[in-house]
């Protein structure tokens, strides 16, 4: 009887759970492929790189050919930044399964270690044996054509993007969205570090030191920042509600919101941060929304905003007091929590942007403004929080990390941060998601697919145009400067809503 539906859903919505019932499975069951498959994967899920590897190379001690190990432990190595490693173990899983996926990561690896010749040809290889139909053909042309690029073959690499342009034109949300998704798995490796809601924390925290100008409700880490907390909650700061966040959950999974420390102070495994009680309203419901990040280049650095987004809207009414704080449905505004409630009102009609639980940002800031706020002046405040953001990760070296591959190798990332709106019109940065999901209400795929396809226009579309002269062609050819420069006019030409950063 297979465990993996019922532990599957465990582990996406309570992984400490999952961990525990896991391991005594797995030493119950030692020779059991699928209780050590699962247990490797609720490491995954958390981010634990090094564990999850111990176990799925245990899996492999049972099962030597087993495809979804052989394929992780590369891309854990991958996720850790360990790219002549992952090299390796893509190798090792194309060697026993030969998979057209572990072919095109092997050439995407060669491209960061600067291998390109090497990765131009293992890309060609893949493209020439690979069936017509799969998925990861778009993915092998995008990454050919940036090796060409790389490798000053410019030509080429215009052959390879105008094929990649007609997948495009025939299914321009599948394509671009799949692109989206698999290049953000594939990102540089310290994006990881934030989307864990305690290393965020930590590094907002120290940032707001040097650069007060982003908002970000003050955070403590348990168990490191208990002291620290106790101080500021016997302070005349100290705020009337709290939310406690679980570490390393999603979609909202484990939040609470008190008003009182005594029963949290002791945990281990939490963030606990100022709630933000003064939420503006909608309808008399709190919302968050989902903003989008864009960066295009790390060195020269270029980031953008998106100038549309997601609200997402709390069914219950907004009206806490101190003998009734309220619970999930008035304060967490994930949708997902909230399927079965029954004021949850949502939209099917994908052109209605201001109506139920979900609604666009743009509906949201013209809200604003009708409630006698400043819905543009919110979305350059909303702007500057990006561009705060963007800064701190390049203060903390992470474009700098990224930048010692070969520029192409990294594909545009987009990043979410979900920002609240306070009732004076100002936002405040919650959380980060390094992967924002591409699918949902209807709304949200309309919205979600205009911005994929932003994307895939603005990074692939051919250099050389049929009024490019015999000149300009040639520089072109011979130039990098020439080649990043036009790149830098198409994304410009191209980028539809994003708005660029100050970074």
């Amino acid at each position: 009887m297979p465990l993996s539906d019922d532990i599957k859903d465990l582990i996406e919505h309570d992984t400490s759970e999952a961990q525990a019932l896991l391991a005594i499975m797995a030493k119950a069951l030692p020779r059991s492929v699928e209780a050590h498959l699962l247990l490797a994967t609720s490491h995954l899920r958390r981010l634990e790189f090094d564990t999850a590897i111990t176990h799925y190379r245990q899996t492999l001690a049972i099962d030597p050919k087993n495809d979804e190990a052989l394929r992780t432990v590369a891309f854990c190595l991958l996720a850790k930044g360990d790219y002549a490693g992952a090299l390796e173990a893509f190798r090792n899983a194309f060697a026993t399964n030969a998979g057209a996926g572990s072919l095109r990561s092997m050439a995407l690896m060669l491209h960061r270690l600067g291998r390109i010749d090497e990765a131009v040809a293992t890309y060609e290889r893949m493209l020439a044996n690979c069936q017509p139909t799969s998925p990861e053909i778009p993915l092998a042309l995008q990454g050919l054509a940036a090796a060409l690029r790389d490798a000053g073959r410019p030509i080429a690499a215009d052959h390879h993007l105008r094929s990649l342009g007609e997948r495009f034109r025939r299914e321009s949300v599948g394509v671009a969205s799949a692109l989206v998704a698999r290049n953000n798995s594939e990102d540089f490796h310290e994006w990881s570090a934030y989307a864990d809601k305690s290393r965020l924390a930590a590094a907002l925290t120290a940032r707001q030191k040097t650069d007060p100008a982003g908002r970000f409700p003050e955070s403590f880490v348990l168990p490191k920042d208990r002291a620290a907390l106790e101080t500021f909650a016997s302070g005349k700061a100290a705020p009337p509600l709290y939310i406690v966040k679980p570490v390393r959950a999603s979609g909202g999974q484990g939040i609470s919101v008190t008003t009182d420390l005594s029963g949290v102070i002791d945990r281990d495994d939490v963030v606990i941060q100022r709630y933000i009680d003064r939420p503006y309203l909608i309808e008399g419901r709190k919302g968050h929304c989902r903003i989008y990040g864009l960066v295009t280049s790390a060195n020269p650095l270029r980031a953008y905003v998106y100038s549309e987004g997601i609200v997402r809207i709390a069914p219950e009414l907004y009206k806490p007091t101190p003998d009734a704080p309220g619970g999930v449905s008035m304060h967490i505004t994930n949708t997902a929590l909230h399927l079965d409630h029954p004021d949850l009102v949502i939209s099917q009609d994908p052109t209605q942007e201001d109506t139920g639980a979900v609604r666009s940002l743009s509906a949201l800031l013209r809200r604003l403004s009708a409630d006698g706020l400043d819905g543009e002046a919110a979305f350059e405040e909303i702007r500057a929080l990006v561009g705060w953001f963007v800064r701190m990760l390049a203060a903390n070296g992470l474009f700098a990390g990224q930048a010692q591959s070969p520029p192409r190798s990294f594909p545009p990332k987009l990043f979410g941060l979900d920002v609240l709106i306070d009732d004076e019109g100002h936002p405040w940065l919650i959380e980060m998601q390094r992967t924002p999901a591409a699918r949902g209400q209807p709304l949200v795929e309309r919205i979600n697919g205009e911005l994929h396809a932003t994307i895939f226009r603005m990074a692939h579309t051919p250099l050389i145009d049929d009024a490019a002269t015999a000149d300009q062609v040639e520089a072109l050819r011979s130039s990098d400067p020439a080649r990043r420069q036009r790149e830098l006019e198409l994304e410009i030409a191209g980028r539809g809503k994003f708005v660029p950063l100050d970074v």
